[in-house]
């Protein structure tokens, strides 16, 4: 085999060392490349946001053949657009559950006709509200002389297990000489009264409303005028710890409010609220100050 020439190995070793030179420039610039590309972005101290809903409450939050509709799921669609963050689809809860929910880390976010109270400002925050209501009855078409609260007088009222309404029901007890039942859900308590076996449900009107408008053909209705139990603020829950966040929901909320689209939501989604009640704005629309009020705060500002 023939000697290799002084030229021939200079020129091997030249060939060598340019190839080392353009892997290392390669590595460095890939390098370079990944320290330089943005971090995921995170909000409540995750880079995808799980949210629990509710799925047996037409018109506020309802599940059919896996599409959600309701006043809380476009809640959850309008939120989805405004943050720059990942979502999972939803995941559901039971009203007893919203609580416990968050502080298991089960779910980062809840929007589920989440009443904002004293008790749960202690555990969890919240943003809003985004909704006012009262509590209220719902009636079969056997009930059409129930036209005032006493004319609920012992009759079987149902409600659930994990809401305010039960507070309310049982301050009425003596008053009007009713029957509370308590269930577990609010399926439940729909399958009694369709069955005849309660005469009345009772818990916040614009769930109500949403009832009465999903099974018009079993003529339920509304008691109009007919209230009991302190307003009722609907707000996103949220754990806590996360402030700065939580005030970013806050400013955008307030925003959401005075649109048009927070108008258009309600009457897309509870169409037999907003005709039975033509003051329905002035009663249902939050302000800033009852937002700010509520709002990433441990109780309400005065």
């Amino acid at each position: 085999m023939p000697a290799t020439s002084p030229d021939r190995r200079s020129s091997l070793r030249l060939s060598g060392r340019t190839a080392g030179i353009a892997v290392a420039v390669a590595l460095l610039v890939n390098l370079a490349s990944c320290s330089s590309e943005e971090p995921e972005p995170e909000f409540l101290g995750v880079k995808r946001v799980t949210v629990a809903m509710h799925n047996d409450l037409p018109g506020i939050s309802y599940s059919e053949n896996y599409d959600r509709s309701g006043l809380d799921f476009l809640v959850f669609q309008h939120v989805e657009d405004e943050l720059d963050v990942a979502f999972s689809d939803p995941v559901d809860v039971s009203s007893g559950d919203r609580v416990t929910q968050l502080l298991d880390h089960k779910a980062d976010m809840t929007i589920a006709s989440f009443s904002i109270t004293a008790e749960r400002m202690d555990l969890i925050d919240f943003v809003g509200p985004y909704l006012k209501t009262r509590q209220g009855f719902l009636v079969g078409p056997e009930s059409t002389g129930v036209q005032r609260l006493s004319d609920l007088r012992g009759r079987r009222i149902c409600t659930w297990q994990g809401t305010t309404s039960r507070e309310a029901l049982d301050h009425i007890r003596d008053t009007v000489d009713a029957d509370p039942v308590v269930l577990t859900d609010a399926s439940d308590c729909l399958e009694q009264l369709l069955d005849g076996q309660v005469q009345a449900i009772s818990t916040d009107q614009a769930i109500l409303y949403g009832f009465a408008g999903h099974y018009k053909k079993d003529r339920l209705r509304v008691v109009p005028d007919v209230t009991i139990g302190a307003p009722q603020y609907y707000g996103i829950g949220l754990q806590k710890g996360h402030r700065q966040d939580c005030r970013k929901l806050e400013d955008w909320l307030k925003r959401h409010v005075g649109t048009s689209t927070w108008i258009r939501d309600v009457e897309t989604s509870l169409p037999v609220l907003t005709e039975a009640d033509p003051s329905w704005i002035s009663s249902h629309k939050p302000s800033a100050t009852e937002i700010e009020a509520r709002s990433c705060r441990d109780s309400v500002s005065p």
